[in-house]
């Protein structure tokens, strides 16, 4: 299976490191549940969901903006701005999701599991991340002391970097890091690892 991704130097390998989301799972399956959630209980317009699922698409982020971009447009069926934002946001940090891995997925961790040692760094709400992790059954892969949650700790670990790569133990020269965003890739090169770009685990260029 190391032959999907041809630009990792396997025979220096002994570590792997994931970001979760869009890393591990489609986080638009994420976004859709969460959107739908708020359009439900605090708009119910679905030109307005479909806004914010578009604009998601489009940015690749969730808040605040989207939240404030879809008040500004529809400001006639709101009344207070603020409330509705710090609703939704309110909403999206506390909401409980339906999220599985692919077979495919799960059947490349696994290999992997079972060759290298594995570490996971997450960003994000804590309490959100751990509910995205528990229900992509994420720990039959990840030793817990080998999992960090940014959110958990002061904003000089929020994001990957090198502060949240010192909470686990791992030989960079050794290790690759696997994920979606320009963060992810900074955090790789500051920190000495090798860097796979991929979505869903599937590979995309740089």
């Amino acid at each position: 299976m190391n032959a999907l991704y041809k630009n990792i130097n396997w025979n220096i390998v002994s570590t792997i490191g994931f970001d979760m989301d869009g890393t591990l799972y489609d986080e638009y399956d994420f976004i859709k549940q969460v959107y739908c959630e708020i359009n439900t209980k605090l708009i119910n317009n679905n030109n307005i969901l479909d806004f914010m699922l578009m604009r998601w698409l489009e940015k690749g982020s969730s808040y605040p903006y989207i939240f404030n971009e879809a008040y500004d447009m529809w400001k006639k069926n709101i009344d207070y701005k603020d409330d509705f934002i710090n609703s939704a946001l309110d909403i999206f940090r506390n909401y409980n999701p339906s999220l599985s891995l692919t077979n495919r997925n799960r059947d490349l961790l696994e290999y992997y599991k079972n060759k290298y040692s594995l570490f996971l760094i997450s960003d994000g709400n804590y309490h959100l991340q751990q509910k995205k992790y528990n229900a992509l059954g994420l720990s039959d892969f990840f030793e817990i002391h080998n999992v960090v949650f940014t959110g958990k700790y002061s904003s000089e670990y929020h994001k990957p970097n090198i502060k949240s790569l010192s909470l686990i133990s791992v030989d960079v020269k050794e290790a690759v890091f696997f994920g979606d965003r320009g963060n992810d890739i900074n955090f790789a090169l500051a920190s000495s690892m090798q860097f796979q770009k991929v979505y869903n685990m599937t590979e995309i260029p740089l």
